[in-house]
């Protein structure tokens, strides 16, 4: 055997060692995957479990996993692993025509990225501090072939990343795509029954109301108002003969004359919020939005809403105020959702600022949410055009863990009895209305939500 033969014979070796490592590398990542969608109980811990096995098969420093909204036509960033701000964010496939994750989902290729030798849109980097230096990005493809989101990794610990790692990416996103498909169909098919029994008890709940809301307006009728004209016709009666009686009178009875309308008022007002709270938890359900759009005024809305909770908010010691209504156009808009958006927010301070108090968390004080509209009429949105409603607290703030689920699918409470429905509901709103939403809040110094909505809706 001469020498060439002998440097072939080994280059081959060589190469037949790389593709064993190759294999095994694969096969490992593999068993990786599978073990940590066998451990995911849910489609959010089978997210979360999927991004975490993926980055460490390739060995990267951070990454993100997306998924496609055929409804909304974006890919939005479902977990994050470095900066949480990013979930939930979204990005247009089709319009996006810079962007890695853009690209990735159109081709269904793989690419790999070295951001000092080739051109980079910088934007997130500039969003979260982050600074990234190379990128590999894989396809989630489903049995059929469809591409139902993106995987992306960042910074590799050994340099770069190289075809070996795309290729190991390609085998995790390959089984969780499949497992992915397989967890939302069993969602839909859970929401479908959840939301089957939501109609009848939605249905049921009107029916409770319908006696309640028929027996205060007989009551109010037939014996409250008939009750104040007798007691008017005696004082007057009284005042020609005992005047002094008819002050007494007059004392006793004005205290029940001023709470008589607010109290009616409030069991109107909670039969409203009742039948809205289950047509709410209904859309949430069906994930759909029904609007009736109308332009009109955002103070009324705003005023109306801080009324039906100034008395719950009293008794917690709480004020609320509402400031910067000043020079605020008319606006198309849906009264009852944004309604419910606000009131939520709200309703979840008082619940935290409540909570606090009881563990100890926040010494007993009086607190202040504050409600705030601010107006930018000039530009385009959401830079410009816009209308921003910002409902700020000065209570306990909000925890990192919950602070990162806002607005997405696995939004949580740290309120007793709390679902995360509402704030989910605030993200779904603020979409049904063409606008963002978005909250800023340190632990221990109060939180502060913003609802951005565009003054001239797309056509």
């Amino acid at each position: 055997m001469n020498t060439s033969q002998a440097d072939s014979y080994e280059q081959q070796i060589e190469e037949l060692q790389g593709q064993v490592t190759l294999y095994r590398r694969r096969l490992e990542a593999a068993h990786r995957i599978s073990i940590a969608i066998g451990s995911g109980s849910s489609l959010d811990e089978l997210l979360k479990q999927t991004l975490h096995t993926a980055l460490n098969t390739v060995d990267a420093d951070a990454g993100s996993l997306l998924l496609y909204d055929a409804q909304r036509s974006k890919l939005v960033f479902q977990y994050v692993v470095g900066d949480a701000r990013l979930i939930g964010l979204e990005i247009d496939p089709e319009t996006d025509r810079d962007g890695r994750a853009a690209t990735v989902f159109r081709t269904a290729k793989p690419l790999i990225t070295n951001t000092q030798k080739e051109s980079y849109n910088s934007k997130f980097d500039s969003t979260t501090g982050y600074h990234t230096e190379s990128i590999l990005t894989a396809p989630l493809k489903s049995p059929d072939g469809s591409v139902i989101g993106v995987m992306q990794a960042l910074n590799s610990r050994n340099g770069e990343f190289h075809e070996e790692d795309s290729s190991l990416l390609e085998t995790v996103c390959g089984i969780a795509a499949v497992a992915i498909v397989n967890a939302r169909l069993a969602q839909e098919a859970q929401l479908a029954a959840i939301a089957h029994a939501l109609g009848d008890l939605s249905h049921d709940i009107k029916n409770a109301l319908t006696p309640i809301d028929t027996l205060m307006e007989t009551t109010v009728e037939a014996f409250i108002e008939p009750m104040y004209e007798d007691l008017d016709k005696v004082e007057a009666n009284l005042r020609a003969s005992n005047t002094e009686a008819a002050a007494a009178l007059h004392d006793a009875v004005q205290p029940l004359r001023d709470w008589y309308p607010e109290a009616r008022s409030a069991v109107q007002d909670g039969c409203a919020d009742i039948r809205e709270m289950v047509a709410e938890i209904a859309d949430y359900i069906k994930g759909t939005q029904s609007t009736h759009m109308e332009v009109q005024d955002i103070g009324k809305v705003l005023e109306d809403r801080l009324r039906r909770l100034r008395v719950l908010a009293q008794n917690r010691r709480v004020t609320l105020s509402l400031e910067g209504l000043e020079n605020v156009p008319a606006f198309e808009f849906d009264s009852r959702l944004i309604g419910r958006a606000v009131f939520n927010l709200i309703n979840n301070a008082l619940g935290a600022i409540s909570d606090a108090v009881r563990r100890k968390k926040l010494e007993m004080r009086p607190f202040h949410i504050q409600v705030s509209v601010r107006v930018q009429n000039e530009g385009v949105f959401p830079q410009g055009g816009y209308c921003q409603i910002t409902v700020q607290d000065d209570g306990p703030g909000i925890p990192p863990r919950v602070l990162e689920s806002l607005f997405t699918p696995r939004a949580i409470s740290t309120t007793p009895g709390g679902t995360g429905i509402g704030t989910r509901f605030v993200k779904s709103v603020a979409d049904a209305h063409h606008g963002v939403v978005g909250v800023e809040s340190v632990e221990g110094d109060g939180a502060a939500f913003w609802l951005k909505l565009p003054l001239v809706q797309p056509s």
